[in-house]
């Protein structure tokens, strides 16, 4: 099967690139540069079409060129409340060129990665302390423009299903750490600091927040979540599924799990919650049944099991961190 896969050279796109290859399947990758670091294994196992996804133009001219039979869309601009112009047009607009490019070349399935941002803010049993997992029927209150933008697109996408004939699949993940979010977005993930810091010998230090519990899933069990979704049979029962563990867990435990992982580790984190500082309460867990009864899917990485994987692809694919953020990268 021919996929394309947009922002498929970021830190997730990378993890879903590499297992469709490992798969035999022939992967087109659209971005708007050329930049496999993240993908030394397999950098000539794929094609990279540099363009831009908002361009409906360029997008287009990529569909007719290479004629994929289904498409992930991951590229998005993460940091939109820094350029709201540029996150809407790259976002939304981006989707739209992506469906509208699906609908016109027979493309049978689109498969866009969504979060569960869409929810908004999580609050009542759902929040601290209790954390009961929402399912896919919470109601979708976005708070922040990221969220907007989220929630757009997946409405976005059913209106392309309704009236232009194509599948939008659209897969809500819960927060995500996996090798390299250091090294392309800063200090925007703190699972991710605190396993890739300590791995460059470095210290951890964070103010606040170790009490925070979070559905927190490690990246290659959402790119097979991913992958699966690309692969079902049509048509899927549904169009929306969460993609989580369906447990939290706090910070002081991914610490413990990354000091068992990384002798000498110096990780020093203050009580308390909201660790990222957002002032909104996204922190709970998600649902994933239906995922798991209609995709196939459930997570395989228990926290001890992925913060080793984790050391173990930065070293493999040398990935250890160089701190060099970027934020609005086009990436997911």
């Amino acid at each position: 099967m021919r996929v394309l896969v947009t922002g498929g050279l970021g830190v997730n796109g990378s993890w879903v690139v590499r297992r469709l290859v490992e798969q035999r399947h022939d992967v087109v990758i659209l971005e708007n540069r050329d930049d496999r670091s993240l993908l030394p294994d397999v950098a000539d196992d794929v094609r990279v079409a540099v363009g831009d996804v908002a361009n409906s133009g360029q997008v287009r001219s990529v569909f007719d060129e290479y004629q994929p039979d289904v498409v992930v869309h991951m590229a998005a601009i993460i940091g939109a409340d820094r350029d709201p112009l540029a996150a809407v047009r790259v976002n939304i607009g981006g989707t739209a060129a992506i469906c509208e490019a699906a609908a016109a070349t027979g493309v049978a399935r689109v498969v866009y990665t969504s979060s569960r941002a869409a929810y908004g803010a999580l609050t009542g049993r759902h929040g601290h302390p209790d954390y009961v997992p929402v399912t896919e029927d919470h109601p979708r209150q976005p708070v922040g423009l990221y969220d907007v933008t989220k929630l757009s697109c997946e409405e976005l996408g059913r209106w392309y299903a309704r009236n232009r004939g194509i599948e939008f699949v659209s897969l809500r993940f819960a927060t995500i750490f996996g090798p390299g979010k250091l090294q392309r977005h800063g200090g925007f993930s703190a699972y991710s600091s605190m396993i890739e810091l300590p791995a460059a010998g470095e210290p951890v230090q964070l103010a606040h927040g170790g009490d925070q519990r979070d559905d927190a899933i490690y990246v290659v069990d959402i790119a097979e979540a991913v992958v699966a979704a690309t692969l079902a049979p049509t048509p899927l029962p549904h169009d929306v599924y969460n993609v989580g563990t369906g447990r939290t867990v706090s910070l002081h435990e991914l610490a413990e799990a990354v000091r068992d992982a990384v002798p000498g580790a110096t990780i020093d984190i203050g009580p308390g919650l909201d660790p990222m500082g957002m002032g909104i309460s996204y922190y709970g867990a998600l649902d994933s049944t239906r995922a798991q009864v209609e995709l196939g899917w459930k997570p395989q990485f228990t926290l001890g099991a992925a913060v080793k994987h984790y050391l173990t692809a930065l070293d493999r694919l040398e990935l250890l961190p160089a701190r060099s953020p970027s934020p609005d990268s086009q990436e997911y």
